[in-house]
């Protein structure tokens, strides 16, 4: 229970003749679990003895207890200047610099106590753990290996390995680390693992599921619900992964993931106001990130405030050519016979993309004003989540199901069912088993872009809710038009 504030003044005032009673009271408060009060004791203390170290870290910690982590940063610099070189001192000190977002802080101090100590475990722990979250598997790789060795069954070690391993697309190595957790039984940390293995070869859907079943058994496991939130939001289903990244959220206000994945689909739905704070601390904890800084950029750009956007990136340059059927004709349509006439639209996907048929109306209403200056063709390619490959969670609740072509034949059936059910009214040209057009264009899932009459390729963009703007794309197509 904590002490009234009025009670907590009297105790105080009945001990400023006794030092030595007010820092132990101090003490106790902070056993007992009463932060708040010890805070207050501490300060009062601190009044009369300004330069006690121990102090000064005590009340950091207490400090931090409460989350005021930029009060703790402050009370461990303190100590640390008074005594240097104390190791305590600065460990905490990077601990409170992590929490506070200042992950490059936090890492460099940690870093500087690795080089001191380079044998300490419980520092070259602390320092693996703030790479992982700054991005830097390599760095894990490398402060981690040698202590595997030595320490084959610790299973945490394992875990923080295994995570760097598989960012890194070291799938076999991860494996081995995930199997000896495997052995442990079922958890949540395995199931983890597993999902992000999955999801870092690409099988999004199936990734989604292991995280799912991941939460079940553990929703606060660190990264998580940021990495639900990525899989959920690649296999379509924004709403979901918009509550994932919450969720992680709440329970890791510094996770760059989660940071930035909500920054982006708020900035998408223009609600720019709540979506600049969330990518302003993604950059804090990840300065170098160029993703982080685009995302900000077109954030800042959606609020109007140009002045402080970075510039957009430029475009590819050339739009490759083709000759491909029309899927209810057969008749052979290239993209070089619009070359000096026109600009051209080209949208790539297949039925089972949910993000292509969410993106179906918006791409109709853009040809309703523009296909008369611009066609529109649409590229009908392989199917993004086809029956007993990966399914999409979005399918699943949509009842959308359909197997995948084995034959040209039964691609073209997939096509013109697709344009009749979603009221396409593009000419659909059937891209070939051989997925040559997909590949040149990397358009799998699902992508559009406008190409100007010179061939040059002036907009592109995935079909998500993250990438995907019609405003933007409208410009595009006015510009091409206005081009000579």
């Amino acid at each position: 229970m904590s002490i009234p504030i009025s009670l907590l003044a009297l105790l105080l005032l009945q001990s400023a003749d006794d030092p030595m009673a007010l820092v132990q009271r101090a003490y106790q408060l902070q056993q007992s679990g009463d932060y708040a009060a010890s805070a207050e004791a501490y300060r009062a203390f601190l009044k009369l003895r300004p330069d006690e170290v121990g102090a000064h870290s005590n009340l950091g910690v207490v400090l931090t207890r409460l989350g005021r982590y930029d009060e703790a940063i402050r009370e461990y610099e303190t100590a640390e200047k008074l005594l240097p070189n104390d190791a305590r001192i600065s460990v905490n000190l990077a601990l409170a610099y992590e929490k506070s977002g200042r992950l490059p802080e936090a890492t460099a101090k940690l870093s500087a106590l690795h080089d001191a100590a380079p044998r300490e475990n419980q520092v070259t722990m602390l320092l693996a753990d703030a790479c992982l979250q700054g991005g830097d598997y390599a760095r894990v790789v490398q402060l981690l290996q040698p202590l595997e060795q030595q320490s084959p069954d610790d299973l945490a070690l394992a875990y923080l390995l295994g995570t760097a391993l598989i960012r890194q697309q070291r799938i076999s190595e991860g494996q081995v680390l995930l199997d000896r957790i495997l052995k442990n039984g079922d958890s949540a940390e395995a199931r983890f693992l597993l999902g992000m293995q999955m999801f870092e070869s690409g099988d999004y859907p199936a990734s989604a599921k292991q995280f799912a079943a991941a939460s079940e058994a553990n929703a606060k496991l660190p990264d998580l619900q940021a990495y639900y939130g990525q899989a959920l939001l690649t296999t379509g289903d924004a709403d979901g992964a918009s509550a994932a990244f919450a969720k992680e959220l709440e329970q890791n206000p510094n996770s760059f993931v989660a940071n930035l994945g909500l920054g982006q689909i708020l900035t998408v739905r223009k609600r720019f106001s709540q979506a600049a704070p969330l990518l302003r601390q993604a950059l804090l904890v990840r300065p170098q990130s160029e993703e982080a800084k685009q995302a900000l950029s077109e954030c800042l750009r959606g609020e109007g405030k140009l002045s402080e956007a970075r510039p957009l990136p430029q475009r590819p340059a050339t739009a490759p050519d083709f000759t491909l059927p029309d899927v209810a004709t057969g008749k052979k349509v290239s993209l070089s016979q619009f070359r000096g006439k026109s600009p051209v639209v080209l949208i790539f996907g297949s039925y089972t993309c949910p993000n292509f048929r969410a993106s179906a109306d918006a791409l109709k209403k853009l040809q309703a004003k523009y296909g008369a200056k611009a066609p529109f063709l649409l590229i009908y390619i392989r199917e993004a989540h086809a029956d007993g490959d990966w399914q999409s969670t979005r399918n699943e609740r949509e009842g959308v199901s359909l197997p995948q072509a084995h034959l040209l034949s039964e691609k073209q059936d997939h096509a013109a069912m697709c344009s009749r059910a979603l009221h396409l009214p593009f000419q659909a040209l059937l891209d070939g088993m051989g997925n040559k057009v997909e590949t040149a264009y990397n358009a799998w899932p699902s992508r559009a872009f406008v190409v100007a009459r010179d061939g040059r390729v002036l907009y592109s963009t995935h079909l998500t809710e993250l990438d995907f703007s019609p405003e933007a794309m409208a410009q595009a197509i006015q510009d091409a038009l206005a081009a000579n």
